[in-house]
């Protein structure tokens, strides 16, 4: 190896330790890492090695494997049952009137694809930011928190099908009849074969496994099925996305092989998710940004999801004062609307920033929430309830 590419390698460890510098900073800041990384995407646009910047495409793509992976790994079929007979009515709502809304805004500018597109992006709030402000801000034990969470479930999924739904098209396939039942036909066949391994391999992991959380080199196993599932997936046509997400949901919770993916894989995962956000903004032309646009997203993304979040809490039980709190706590977008940015180049520059800004004000209405939601909703002032019994003399 020349000179020339270990003076690249040097170059890309000390990218790595601005990595780590950025997203420490940030965390102190209680904003999450991931702005770092688009952060410093953007400052170091045409500066980083060429060596990682023709990388980037494949680690991008590598890395929506890792992060559906583990997003799997966190439901099983019996745990999304259970939610579904609670949470179902609350995240139809948000649905209907969160996405929905987005998408009909954006017909009167798009095509239906690229509204679509637009809609997916805007709607999900960001799975990591939310939890972790409810557990800084020692919010969990609210009464709207267990819905927030729940919603953020419900969010992942519906984004989780979408993904399946929509990435073919987006990367050529003509949007026909014919390739929508095709479509429709091989995800039926992936979900018969997930089901059927489930009841047939499950039994068998948890036997079969005893140690392998124990084993240094179970990485190249565990490594190895992410990387072969989701290329199947690529190669069929399918989404390589959903076939890693439903390999996680494949590893029954607390057997060896969880144990294993959770010790060995989490660094991978933050290694390639971080480099597909750097990724991202590097490519972004700034040029082509139009500030307007960004705007009215953003006023349209958190008006309809207040909307729909307070009419979802609503639905759940939650008092008028509780469902504006989770209103105004629901707001910040993140890593799967991010994702979706990336698959829509005529919008992705709009997109990016509508995110950030919604990351931004997102994080400082939660911790204004339960002001806002007192001055809306206040509480009657103390010893003001009507007295009971017969008037004074």
């Amino acid at each position: 190896m020349g000179e020339a590419a270990m003076g690249e390698l040097a170059a890309i460890g000390l990218l790595f330790i601005g990595f780590f510098a950025a997203s420490w900073l940030l965390g102190r800041a209680r904003l999450p890492g991931m702005v770092g990384f688009l952060l410093l995407g953007l400052i170091l646009q045409g500066q980083a090695p060429s060596l990682l910047v023709s990388s980037l495409p494949l680690l991008s793509e590598v890395a929506v494997w890792f992060l559906l992976f583990f997003i799997g790994l966190e439901y099983s079929p019996e745990n999304l049952v259970r939610l579904s007979r609670s949470i179902l009515k609350p995240g139809l709502v948000d649905v209907v009137l969160n996405l929905g809304g987005l998408f009909l805004l954006g017909l009167a500018w798009l095509s239906p694809l690229e509204a679509l597109v637009v809609a997916v992006a805007l709607y999900p709030s960001s799975t990591a930011i939310v939890v972790r402000l409810l557990s800084e801000a020692r919010r969990l034990a609210n009464p709207e928190a267990e819905l927030l969470v729940g919603l953020l479930v419900f969010e992942d999924l519906v984004i989780v099908i979408l993904l399946a739904g929509v990435s073919p098209f987006l990367q050529g396939e003509p949007l026909s009849a014919a390739q929508v039942l095709k479509l429709a036909g091989g995800l039926g066949g992936v979900l018969g074969l997930f089901f059927l391994f489930y009841w047939k391999g499950g039994p068998w992991m948890v036997r079969g496994m005893p140690s392998l959380d124990q084993e240094p080199l179970a990485v190249f196993l565990l490594a190895g099925l992410v990387l072969s599932v989701g290329g199947l997936g690529h190669v069929l046509g399918l989404s390589g996305a959903l076939l890693a997400f439903l390999l996680g949901v494949l590893i029954p919770e607390r057997t060896a092989l969880f144990h294993a993916a959770e010790k060995n894989l989490s660094p991978l995962r933050e290694l390639s998710v971080g480099l597909f956000f750097f990724g991202l903004t590097y490519r972004l032309r700034l040029t082509q940004l139009e500030v307007g646009t960004v705007g009215g997203l953003l006023i349209a993304a958190f008006f309809l999801k207040g909307l729909s979040t307070f009419w979802a809490a609503r639905l759940w039980g939650l008092q008028r004062r509780a469902a504006w709190r989770a209103a105004f706590s629901f707001l910040p977008r993140g890593e799967f609307s991010v994702l979706f940015a990336a698959m829509l180049p005529s919008w992705r520059e709009e997109l990016l920033f509508t995110v950030l800004w919604s990351i931004a004000v997102g994080v400082a209405a939660f911790y204004a929430a339960p002001a806002l939601a007192e001055w809306l909703i206040p509480r009657p002032p103390k010893g003001s309830r009507q007295r009971i019994g017969p008037p004074a003399p």
